[in-house]
């Protein structure tokens, strides 16, 4: 059973809350904040935050149990994409050439739903079939200052085209620490295609945390609110990559593991790059992508070249395979020109990208 059934299941959204996740049309109020959010992201209304910049956190998997509250689902009432700055700057993508690029790959989403006051907002998607970062929006009752170092929030997220995959999250840096607003960063690469599809996130409770500096053993985390949200969402974008069939074969030879795999197709987008590799010789679940990491032992690595014949590592990697055929996905941040793209590597062996 996939991840996006067990959320969907009855067990899975408690009974009664099946409206959580069915749009519903917007009040004159929720009509008139939207526009005054979306003129904001423009620059054609006062408003706008500083830069931030995602930061690290320490957040883990675990689904808390925590009633879930009955909110509003409003449904996108964006007309264009104008993307977050925050956002553009998390991505390297804040000059003109950069956007240009992206330009494809946005979607304004705009879905909100309250909890206690507290109100979690998907706000934005910049994605590829293979990989998307998705931008949230928390912002607390009247009243309340969010100015603690960090903020913490569980999240378990799945989409209906996909098998499986991996996701992280955390708080990009808050500019203002007087307001009641702050916002978290998804970056998912899943097993299928993401593009035109729908996600169902669930989040649960705020965690405040407190850096105390080098000489302690952890940071003071405090339950700041016992909340969750349950929300579905759009992924209305497209993208347009550039498409390379190598078609060359590399034999691979690591002590007792030996074999040959045939390079059949490499996909590259600014956000990134897939190789479809195909072997019948059992030794596709050893390939990997070269990252920061040490690589396991016997490990069949795959890495990818600039024009300048330096390696771009990745900010996350995946791998989905199908019998005798597996995609190894290289998603980056910051993003990358796909025409600066010159070779891919296979243990070792560089293999040109040129067009057929």
């Amino acid at each position: 059973m996939r991840l996006m059934d067990l959320l969907e299941r009855d067990n899975g959204l408690p009974q009664g809350t099946e409206e959580l996740v069915e749009e519903k049309a917007l009040s004159p109020e929720e009509e008139a904040r939207i526009l005054v959010r979306t003129l904001e992201k423009a620059g054609i209304a006062p408003g706008k935050k500083g830069e931030k910049t995602v930061k690290k956190s320490r957040l883990g998997l675990v689904l808390l149990a925590a009633a879930l509250c009955i909110g509003t689902v409003a449904a996108s009432a964006a007309v264009y994409f104008q993307m977050n700055q925050d956002l553009a700057k998390t991505l390297g993508a804040e000059s003109k050439k950069n956007q240009e690029l992206l330009k494809e790959s946005g979607s304004d989403i705009q879905v909100s739903q309250d909890c206690q006051g507290w109100t979690l907002t998907v706000n934005q998607a910049v994605g590829d079939r293979n990989c998307a970062y998705i931008l949230l929006d928390l912002t607390a009752p009247e009243g309340t200052v969010l100015d603690a170092d960090l903020y913490q929030i569980d999240c378990l997220m799945a989409f209906e085209n996909s098998r499986g995959g991996s996701y992280g999250w955390g708080q990009m840096e808050d500019g203002d620490k007087t307001d009641n607003r702050v916002s978290f960063l998804i970056h998912t690469t899943m097993e299928g295609d993401l593009r035109r599809s729908v996600g169902v996130l669930k989040a649960t409770g705020l965690k405040a945390v407190t850096f105390l500096g080098d000489g302690a053993e952890d940071d003071l985390v405090e339950q700041t609110a016992d909340l969750a949200w349950a929300v579905k969402f759009p992924m209305e974008y497209q993208d347009d990559p550039i498409t390379y069939r190598p078609g060359q074969t590399v034999s691979v030879k690591k002590g007792a593991i030996e074999g040959r795999i045939k390079v059949e197709k490499v996909e590259i987008t600014p956000l990134s790059v897939l190789v479809k590799l195909s072997s019948s010789d059992g030794i596709l679940g050893r390939v990997e992508a070269l990252t920061e990491g040490t690589p396991r032992a016997g490990a069949i690595l795959v890495e990818v070249r600039d024009k300048a014949g330096n390696t771009i590592l990745p900010h996350s990697t995946g791998a989905t395979p199908r019998g005798n055929t597996q995609e190894v996905v290289l998603a980056f941040q910051p993003m990358i020109d796909p025409d600066e793209i010159a070779s891919i590597v296979l243990d070792g062996v560089e293999i040109p990208l040129e067009a057929a």
